[in-house]
């Protein structure tokens, strides 16, 4: 079976500076992005007495030291970086995101009961705050991760996207029992589809090389939880194909799930290679495991490079600034193929911070996102990467440009 794909955020590998074209194709403009609302400011301060936050201290003498109430973390931007970079002329912005569950208020008749989706309809301050991120981020093409069908991805960009110029958009059930899709949005046109909810991933165990695996699983990894959404988009003449992923959560008891998922995905991803050793290839979204587990690593030991690797700030001591998930763990990447890899502007991979609870919030006890601050949309942060397209090949001799931003829909 032939598949698209794309590449993530976290592989410890090394990579020179890559060089760009001026005549490369131009994104249409976005509107200026509105400014980020933190009433806790950019960063949570620290305690007041210059401990880390939710640490504790103890004084006394000659016995054992008395604990001090546990210091609460304010709301604020936690992870990540404050302002999404300045694009560059030319460059291309592809990001995920997890949205965290963004139903519509529409009742959907086949998702009932346990599931029914009207009861999961998300607060208009929570779409509004999610949109708000998604204009301060101004990607090209933006791949979703829990959006509830087209119909919602439609009626979400057409009510709050409105000027953003995503003028194709597609979503696609992924076989999740809960009603939850990937989807794209994207200023250049998406030129085919496609998802895997039927692929057999029981003949992924002979992969399994080397050490480091988890153990079969005879109940888990007979199907993808969530089929991976497959789009190839056309960038006037540069051709990207991209996989948005949602890998199996749940702690390391699903470890071989979403093991078996990553490798079906990689055999996808060779499968363009094998048509086109120069194909630019991505996957991306919410892998669900942090970097030193096997998911992750699985990319990189098939030779896609990860965001991670074109990250501005590499010094040591950053942890926070790649951190994308308000649990304190890195779990959102981009992967990509040597094609792609080789358009990336180097710098060009950030996480864009946005606003997180205070540390004594517990989602257990808030299913309806009733207790979250002002600002809040998800429990991701985006993760992007600027890549300035260099093999561009127009139709027709017509020029390197990037079309007109697209009409407002209707």
């Amino acid at each position: 079976m032939t598949t698209f794909g794309i590449v993530s955020l976290v592989c410890a590998l090394s990579v020179a500076p890559l060089s760009w074209q001026d005549a490369a194709p131009v994104a249409p403009p976005a509107p200026s992005a509105p400014a980020k609302q933190n009433p806790a400011g950019s960063k949570a301060p620290k305690a007041q007495d210059g401990t880390k936050a939710g640490g504790a201290s103890g004084t006394g003498s000659g016995g054992k030291a008395a604990k001090e109430p546990k210091k609460i973390r304010p709301a604020g931007v936690w992870y990540g970086v404050e302002k999404a970079p300045e694009k560059k002329a030319g460059a291309v912005r592809i990001a995920a995101y997890n949205v965290e569950n963004l139903f519509d208020a529409v009742d959907d008749p086949t998702l009932q009961g346990e599931y029914d989706d009207i009861k999961m309809a998300t607060k208009a301050t929570r779409v509004q705050a999610i949109a708000d991120e998604i204009k301060r981020l101004d990607a090209d093409i933006l791949c979703i991760e829990e959006i509830e069908s087209l119909a919602a991805l439609t009626w979400f960009r057409d009510t709050y996207l409105k000027d953003m110029g995503y003028a194709h958009a597609y979503s696609e059930e992924v076989g999740y029992y809960r009603g939850v899709e990937q989807a794209c949005l994207s200023r250049f046109p998406i030129k085919a589809h496609a998802t895997f909810v039927d692929e057999d991933l029981t003949d992924m165990d002979a992969l399994r090389d080397g050490e480091g695996w988890a153990g079969k699983k005879p109940d888990q990894a007979q199907k993808f939880q969530r089929s991976p959404l497959k789009v190839e988009i056309d960038v006037n003449g540069w051709t990207v194909i991209l996989y948005s992923v949602h890998f199996k959560a749940g702690g390391k008891e699903f470890d071989y799930q979403r093991e078996s998922e990553a490798l079906q995905t990689i055999e996808f991803v060779k499968q363009d290679l094998a048509a086109n050793p120069a194909a630019n290839v991505a996957v991306l979204g919410d892998f669900n495991a942090t970097p030193s587990m096997k998911t992750p690593k699985a990319f990189g030991a098939a030779g896609m490079k990860g965001g991670y690797d074109f990250r501005a700030n590499k010094e040591s001591g950053t942890k926070d600034l790649y951190t994308t998930h308000d649990s304190g763990r890195a779990i959102d990447y981009i992967f990509m193929t040597k094609g792609l890899a080789d358009d990336v502007i180097d710098g060009g991979f950030f996480v864009m911070g946005t606003m997180h609870p205070p540390s004594d919030y517990d989602w257990k006890t808030d299913p309806e996102k009733e207790k979250v601050p002002a600002g809040y949309a998800s429990d991701h942060c985006p993760v992007a990467v600027d890549v300035m397209p260099k093999d561009a090949e127009p139709k027709d001799g017509a020029p390197k440009t990037a079309p007109a931003p697209a009409a407002k829909p209707s």
